[in-house]
Formats: C-alpha cells, structure tokens, sequence
C-alpha cells in the first residue's frame, strides 16, 4: 500500500496555508491509500503549531532560509514511498492529487507527475517549452528523489522545477498533465 507525505511550506504558502490545508483535507478524505502531512516552517509563527494540531500534520521547524533545503528536512523527517508537494489553493490539485494516488496503487508506471497551475487556455501549450513554477503540484515517487540526491539546498524558487529537470535528465518518466 502506497503512503503518501504530503508537503507543504509555511513560507511558500504563506497567508494561503489555511486554505490549501483545508482543500488538501476535503480531497483527502477520498484517498484510498494512507498520508501524513508535514508542514515545514522556517518563519517561527507562532500561530503554526495549533494549525498543525488542526490538521493532524507534523510541524518540522527549520533554520534555513533556502526552499530546497527546508523540502530535504521535511522528506528526511517523513516516511512516504511517495513525496506530494501540492500547489497552493488550487481545488484541482487535491482531486488530482487523489487521482494520482490510485494511479500509484495500480502501478502505471509513472515515476513523477506536475499539475500545473491554471493558464489561460492560449498559454497552456505554451507552458509545456517552459521552466514550472513552483505554484504547480509536483508529485515524485520516493526512490527517485532518492536517486537523484533530492532538492538542490541552494535553490530557493527553483527547487522544484530544478528537480523535475534533473528527474528528466535522468530518464524518469515525468507526467505533465494540463487539465
């Protein structure tokens, strides 16, 4: 059975984490598969912690200041075959993010997944001959993060498409789905 870590940074998200939460949460409820949710923090709020109570998820605080690093800290502290950085405040992340996950439990061989943010429909053929933002939802299976050595620690914005281009480099088999 496939166990999901699902990802979210306190600073990346910003005022928009409660309601990623919330949408992460109503999707979640339809998984067939099990997650954990990890919340990593380098801000210090103190308002934090009783959100992570609320929704169950692990608070990782962390000193850096860099995106890729804070994303190493909370992928070593986790315990996921499947590592989901969801886009923020996107309802269609969470449901796609479900679908996803069953995809997972029937082994169709994919070893990473981006759901990018919505565009308007002229600029959707064109995101797919540019860098992802890292507003989209990533999705990478545990083993090729592994592989590849995880995050770039120097990165900050640049993580996760930094990670996609490596993941690609290497011949994983990376869905784009523009829905």
């Amino acid at each position: 059975m496939t166990l999901a870590s699902v990802i979210f940074d306190a600073r990346a998200a910003g005022a928009k984490l409660p309601r990623s939460l919330v949408l992460f949460e109503q999707a979640a409820r339809h998984w067939q598969g099990g997650y954990e949710l990890l919340l990593v923090d380098d801000t210090g709020d103190r308002r934090l912690p009783d959100l992570a109570q609320r929704y169950q998820a692990i608070l990782i605080s962390c000193g850096s200041a860099s995106l890729g690093s804070r994303f190493n800290a909370a992928v070593a502290a986790s315990r996921g075959n499947v590592l989901l950085f969801p886009g923020l405040g996107d309802r269609r992340a969470a449901n796609w993010l479900s679908q996803r996950l069953i995809d997972l439990e029937l082994a169709n061989g994919w070893d990473a997944a981006v759901l990018p943010v919505r565009r308007h429909s002229w600029l959707r053929w064109w995101w797919l001959l540019q860098r992802p933002s890292p507003l989209d939802t990533f999705w990478v299976a545990r083993e090729w993060f592994e592989r590849i050595g995880g995050f770039d620690p120097q990165l900050g914005s640049d993580a996760l498409p930094d990670l996609l281009e490596r993941l690609r480099a290497c011949q994983a088999r990376v869905s784009i789905d523009i829905v």
